[in-house]
């Protein structure tokens, strides 16, 4: 069945323009309705939902000369891409706050080593996140347009590169904590202690429950 244009116009309730600023408005203003900007042979669509209001993807639908659907990719709207980067700036503000002080980086080895652990599990879990919206989000659009998902089998979640993968973060992510409560509470950092130990917390929930649906759906086929 060939997709045609005016199906995928029927995804789109608000046409908008895909700038920055009109996605920083659509985040101040939590609009969860799809939008969208259509133009000759390409068809933008973006909706956010309300567990992830900042992080959505853009979905493009390439057309032929026909108005004909041959392909569609994503990416993360602008303006989460933007907020993604300061939190990461943010955040890494108490492990690197010694820079202004007192520049000896062999003395504050543990700072910068659980710094950069830190942001490694920040930046997975963020991708882990948009990962998860995007999957969702192109399931609702397969069935919305009548069409067959493109990845009809299940990724494996034990093959040899998920393994290795959890081998060294969960290693990491217990290292992470450690150094929260030897050097992170000990300083007074509380704040940063908590935001620490909720990100590895999000990591850690989300693989496991990843694992925990495998397993499910596993036992129900």
């Amino acid at each position: 069945m060939e997709i045609t244009k005016s199906d995928i116009i029927k995804l789109i309730e608000v046409e908008q323009v895909d700038t920055f600023g009109t996605h920083l408005l659509n985040i101040m203003k939590w609009n969860l309705g799809p939008a969208g900007m259509v133009s000759s042979r390409e068809i933008k669509v973006w909706r956010q939902n309300s567990w992830n209001q900042m992080f959505y993807p853009i979905f493009k639908f390439e057309l032929d000369k026909n108005g004909h659907l041959i392909n569609i990719s994503d990416k993360i709207n602008p303006a989460g891409k933007i907020i993604y980067f300061l939190f990461c700036v943010i955040f890494s503000i108490p492990w690197l706050s010694w820079v202004f002080n007192d520049f000896d980086p062999i003395i504050h080895w543990v700072e910068i080593l659980g710094w950069v652990i830190f942001l490694g599990i920040f930046l997975l879990v963020g991708f882990k996140i948009y990962q998860m919206e995007k999957k969702i989000q192109l399931e609702q659009i397969y069935e919305i347009l009548d069409m067959e998902s493109e990845n009809n089998n299940p990724e494996e979640e034990w093959s040899w590169k998920k393994i290795l993968t959890r081998l060294i973060m969960y290693p990491l992510c217990v290292f992470l904590i450690a150094i929260t409560f030897f050097f992170l509470m000990p300083t007074g950092k509380i704040i940063y202690m908590l935001l620490t130990l909720g990100i590895v917390g999000v990591y850690l929930y989300t693989d496991l429950k990843i694992l925990l649906r495998k397993k499910t759906t596993g036992n129900n086929t």
